[in-house]
């Protein structure tokens, strides 16, 4: 069981990504670039304040391409979605305790890109949550979200 905002994970989710049905059946036909920066908060044993986290997903109809963390952030412009979201909402997502169409709607994350696409592929944000909130197998090292106000 591989720990959050690790090599493993990552790998892990890329290919159950690949092996979920219903990703590739929702996803938009094409290339398509996205970019999650994460920023750490106080709130999070995982990503303190002042440290972020940049991931970047290649969709190539249907299928993970590539998912991987940025050691740099690349530039804005090469992506047709970007992603912004404090670390304890993205960590949330992961743990299945927060829904991220209801953060999106919200303005928690911020989205960058054709909102058009993301509207006409909605089930596609169903199935992705699904994945990394049932399927992936996350050890949380420091306490699972949501956090307490001790972190844990």
């Amino acid at each position: 069981m591989p720990a959050i905002y690790t090599s493993d994970w990552y790998e892990e989710l890329k290919e159950l990504l690949n092996r979920n049905p219903d990703v590739g059946r929702n996803a938009p036909p094409g290339n398509y670039r996205v970019l999650a920066e994460i920023k750490g908060e106080e709130a999070s044993p995982y990503l303190p304040l002042g440290e972020d986290r940049r991931f970047v997903v290649r969709l190539v109809d249907g299928k993970c391409a590539e998912y991987y963390e940025a050691t740099e952030a690349p530039a804005r412009k090469e992506f047709d979605f970007i992603f912004d979201l404090p670390a304890t909402i993205f960590e949330g997502v992961a743990a299945g305790v927060v829904d991220p169409i209801n953060a999106g709607l919200k303005g928690t994350i911020k989205i960058t890109g054709d909102m058009r696409v993301l509207i006409k592929h909605a089930d596609l944000v169903n199935a992705l949550y699904d994945v990394y909130s049932r399927e992936v197998q996350t050890d949380w090292p420091k306490g699972r979200p949501p956090y307490g106000s001790n972190g844990s």
